[in-house]
Formats: structure tokens, sequence, C-alpha cells
């Protein structure tokens, strides 16, 4: 049987779904099926093996949307392993402090569903693309800008996390 994987996210500055791709990339890689989604864009998950949500970080948190997400389809989603990844510009420099709170903000996230994993990556900061309050925000937080994904720790992520998933579904 081919494993088929939905990955989905929610982003606003295209960082996360660059996290997205290269996970989707890594299980292509590894000979699964997968579909990659904006989170609006999916309706239903009952065709899936497995389901890989990630969202931005604002403020703390995931985005609305994929916390609705989540919500919404959590009968469905706990008939098969999910597993969640948050992308943050707050996890550049990788304390242990900064991830404590995102795993805290996702807490909600997972009595809904319980994840099989959970990858919490750097993001990017391009001030540019930020409007003047967040451009505020980000001088007065003193986020250096760049770009800080690891995109050799994603993808071993994605490789390590569909191990978990085939071990899951052959049970």
């Amino acid at each position: 049987m081919k494993l088929k994987i939905l990955v989905i996210y929610a982003s606003r500055a295209g960082s996360t779904q660059g996290v997205a791709q290269a996970i989707a990339e890594e299980l292509v890689k590894r000979g699964v099926t997968v579909d990659m989604r904006f989170i609006l864009d999916v309706k239903d998950v009952s065709t899936y093996h497995a389901v890989i949500i990630g969202s931005a970080i604002r403020s703390g948190r995931w985005l609305p949307e994929a916390i609705k997400f989540v919500k919404i389809h959590q009968r469905q989603l706990r008939k098969r392993p999910v597993a969640y990844f948050a992308v943050g510009i707050t996890l550049y420099d990788n304390r242990q402090e900064s991830r404590d709170k995102i795993l805290a903000a996702l807490k909600p996230v997972c009595d809904w569903v319980e994840p099989v994993d959970i990858g919490l990556f750097a993001g990017a900061m391009r001030s540019r693309r930020l409007k003047f309050l967040g451009r505020l925000l980000i001088k007065f937080l003193r986020v250096p800008e760049g770009d800080y994904r690891d995109f050799p720790a994603i993808r071993a992520w994605a490789e390590q996390l569909l191990t978990k998933i085939q071990l899951l579904i052959k049970e």
C-alpha cells in the first residue's frame, strides 16, 4: 500500500509554506504520495493515511485558521496519525524558553487531536513584508532580519516522522 499524506499549512509571509514544501518534498523522495495545500483550501481529510498540519506563529500562537481547522476536523483527524509543525521567528536562537512557549500555545490543539510528533522551526524575518505596526514591534523586540529556516533539520524531521507514521499505520 502506497502511503498518501496531506501536508497543509497556514502562512502569512510565505515562510511556513516553504517549510511545508520541504516536508512534502522529503516525503515524496521517500516514495510517499503527498498533497500539499493551503489550509483554507482543504475541506476533507478522509482519503489520507496521515495529515501534517503547520502554521506560522503570530503573537505566540498558531494562526486562527489552523486552530479552527483542527477543531472542525477533529473527528476525522483522530482516525489517522497527525503531526503538527510551527514556524516562528522567535525560534531563531533555538532557546528552550521559546520552544516551551510555543508548545504551551499548542496545548489546546493537542487536546483536540493528539499529534504523533510536533516540529518547531525557525522562520524568516522580512520586515519589508510587514505593515507599519509589525515593523515597529519587530524593532522593539530586536528580532534580527534574515531567513533562519534550517532545511536539513526540517527534512530530517520529515524523515523520522515518516518512520513513526509507517509504524502506526502497520499496527
